[in-house]
């Protein structure tokens, strides 16, 4: 067995691709995931089906070699449901299906834009993941696309290339309806998060597509969603034109009172300062907020909210806020 030096406790199950390694299976009880870039020299580039999921893949017959990542613990038994973040291999280019199949509690993957094929049913029972950091140019094209049609759950995603962008995916639902007698269904979507899923031309994100979402969410009345679509595009404003700048403030200056109460409650300081940087929130919405924050025991947001107000969090200490 190869034994190597990493990050986590980990038992891979290996075999040679004619560009590298691929995982097959990655056994593991630790709750942050770091797969080895490379395996003896050799770049790791897929991700097999099944590979992190509760259930084992089916690997006979197949000509594999074990792999011990250590970082100092014992051998481990795996555990899917202990999974709460992955980093996938810089190199990697494919994942497999079902390769989180039941990690129940995995809210964080983090990936490269090497990755272009994210297989059916990946993240299936996936209701954690919250959280996809892209190591990516926002205007590449990625695998985002085929990853966000594998989760219809809300998604922050943050794109850590050069220049950077962050944006939100919300969520939606689907069902289908039985029209009977004749048993032919009929599929309903509900949610705008299926429109946002669908701003890519040619696997690049559309960023003037996203934009122009904005109108379903508003249309809805999804109105906390939308506070929250604005305040990312505003704060990370990659590919955003002057029309979409003024849609997204006149936004939050309609409902960023309920977002600020919403991040003051637990205590989001940088979003808090940024939305107070903006300018457009009124009296009334801080000292709302400074109402959420002191209910909450939220010192420090408070005295944030305070300084914004002119106020002071405490007799005879004077604080200062730096926009």
């Amino acid at each position: 067995m190869h034994v190597i030096e990493g990050e986590n406790d980990l038992l891979l199950t290996c075999v040679q691709t004619p560009d590298g390694v691929a995982i097959l299976r990655c056994e593991t009880h630790d709750d942050t995931v770091r797969l080895p870039d490379t395996i003896d020299g050799a770049p790791v580039v897929q991700l097999g089906a099944y590979a992190l999921s509760e259930r084992a893949p089916d690997l006979a017959g197949r000509e594999t070699f074990a792999v011990r990542v250590t970082c100092g613990g014992t051998e481990p038994t795996h555990d899917a449901n202990a999974i709460r973040s992955v980093t996938l291999p810089a190199p990697l280019q494919s994942v497999g299906s079902y390769a989180f199949y039941n990690c129940r509690r995995l809210e964080t993957i983090t990936l490269s834009g090497m990755v272009t094929d994210f297989g059916g049913g990946a993240l299936m029972n996936c209701r954690a993941l919250r959280t996809v950091v892209l190591g990516a140019e926002p205007n590449a094209p990625t695998c985002l696309q085929k990853l966000l049609g594998e989760h219809a759950g809300e998604l922050d995603v943050r794109f850590e290339g050069h220049p950077p962008a962050r944006l939100l995916f919300p969520a939606y639902t689907e069902e289908l309806e039985d029209l009977s007698p004749a048993h032919i269904f009929q599929r309903r979507i509900h949610g705008a998060g299926y429109s946002y899923r669908q701003c890519f031309e040619a696997g690049v994100l559309s960023f003037r597509q996203y934009d122009l979402a904005l109108t379903g969410l508003l249309e809805r009345h999804d109105f906390a969603v939308a506070a929250r679509v604005a305040a990312r595009r505003l704060a990370v404003p990659f590919a955003l034109s002057d029309a979409a700048r003024d849609t997204y403030l006149d936004c939050l200056r309609a409902h960023g009172g309920a977002l600020l109460r919403a991040c003051a409650a637990v205590g989001e300081s940088a979003a808090i300062s940024f939305l107070l940087s903006l300018g457009m929130l009124t009296t009334t919405d801080v000292d709302a907020a400074c109402n959420a924050a002191r209910e909450k025991e939220q010192t420090a947001a408070l005295s944030m909210l305070l300084a914004a107000t002119g106020k002071t969090a405490a007799r005879g200490r004077a604080k200062t806020f730096d926009l």
